[in-house]
């Protein structure tokens, strides 16, 4: 069981994903991650874990290098390098994004980013 992502856009695209874990070590429930490169038609497994253990919400923001963003209304800060953070965490070099939120009701989801 997994969450994968999939790349339909032309280009290489950066994305991260947020997932609820409660009682992350600062205090929130939630957990976000990221950057996973991945290239025109490829996919990347973002999640390895049984995705029916985790709350059916999830969120996720991907760019590519000519501009274009995936992204709607759920704002989150995150760092320009690699990163395991818990939500409230943040750092001196971190941006706001705003966030997808999606669903993910079934084994193997695959979360596509189409142009």
């Amino acid at each position: 069981m997994s969450l994968r992502f999939q790349n339909n856009y032309h280009r290489e695209i950066w994305t991260m994903v947020e997932r609820h874990q409660p009682n992350c070590s600062d205090g929130s429930n939630w957990v976000k991650e990221g950057w996973w490169r991945i290239g025109p038609g490829e996919s990347a497994v973002v999640y390895g874990g049984d995705v029916n253990a985790v709350n059916q919400i999830w969120y996720c923001y991907a760019y590519s290098g000519d501009g274009v963003e995936w992204r709607d209304r759920f704002q989150e800060t995150v760092p320009h390098r690699a990163f395991e953070w818990c939500s409230n965490t943040s750092d001196t070099s971190s941006r706001t994004i705003l966030m997808n939120e999606f669903v993910v009701s079934r084994p193997n989801h695959v979360h596509s980013f189409n142009p």
